[in-house]
């Protein structure tokens, strides 16, 4: 039996197609690695409901970074971290006052701004049916923001870039949140000293297993502070040249099984 590593993998242009998409290669790769006895996590930004669809859809023993390392499992526990009163009112005025929405995840509630639920659109693009109910709750005003303090665990803006930018620019100079972004049109906002790094951190101090046995795969912005605590990190072929520059290893992209085959080369893995 060789030493067990740990496995952990963005979702979104990592691991996964246009959002929903698991190859069957990917899907067999995974639990090829699983039955070697190396613990594979999904490390994402996603909501938990949301991130345990994708794990559904992998099948086997899956366990779960969601909320950017806000929420994770570790051994049959639920870890969360949350943001305060005083965080809500200032994300919730700056991100509305520059013209944008603002999403509150609670672990498995969200609130959101705007007229319309987020998500329903692009499942109905992708055609996926059996979307996990992720009770959304359109957010009634700022004098609602007290009764989520301490259930909060994250926040997602939307918007323009350019507005966007602004937003980051004054929650960066009036706080100390965890700020970084998945794509352009997106400022991920989580609690000081949160991130996918502290997460993982935490699984392999639980596990004992160390950095020089960790494998993280990423293609975004967020991904770099998980690159920093694994002995081997693998941007994606399609990630950005800023994530490809931190990276030990780059691999195909996600639209080309890019985690498979590197995790085939790795393990000696044939499907």
């Amino acid at each position: 039996m060789m030493t067990p590593y740990l496995i952990c993998s963005d979702i979104d242009g990592t691991l996964m197609i246009n959002h929903t998409t698991l190859t069957p290669t990917t899907q067999q790769v995974l639990q090829a690695v699983m039955a070697q006895g190396h613990q594979f996590y999904i490390a994402s930004g996603r909501m938990l409901p949301l991130a345990r669809y994708a794990a559904q859809q992998i099948g086997g023993p899956v366990k779960i970074i969601a909320a950017n390392g806000a929420t994770f499992e570790q051994g049959s526990k639920l870890v969360t971290s949350h943001l305060t009163a005083d965080q809500l009112d200032l994300i919730y005025e700056t991100v509305l006052s520059n013209n944008c929405k603002v999403f509150f995840f609670e672990t498995c509630r969200l609130y959101y701004t705007g007229d319309q639920a987020p998500y329903q659109d692009d499942a109905a693009q992708a055609n996926v049916i059996d979307m996990p109910d992720l009770n959304a709750m359109p957010l009634i005003g700022p004098e609602f923001l007290p009764n989520l303090a301490g259930h909060v665990t994250n926040a997602i803006a939307y918007g323009d870039a350019a507005n966007l930018a602004l937003i980051r620019n004054t929650l960066a100079q009036q706080t100390t949140l965890n700020l970084s972004s998945s794509n352009d049109n997106n400022l991920e906002i989580i609690p000081q000293g949160v991130d996918k790094a502290t997460a993982i951190t935490a699984i392999q101090q639980a596990s004992g297993i160390d950095q020089a046995h960790t494998i993280v795969f990423g293609d975004g912005l967020n991904d770099l502070g998980m690159f920093k605590v694994a002995g081997h990190s693998v941007a994606m072929g399609n990630a950005a040249n800023i994530v490809k520059e931190a990276a030990t290893d780059v691999t195909l992209p996600n639209t080309e099984d890019g985690v498979a085959k590197f995790l085939q080369d790795f393990f000696n893995v044939t499907v």
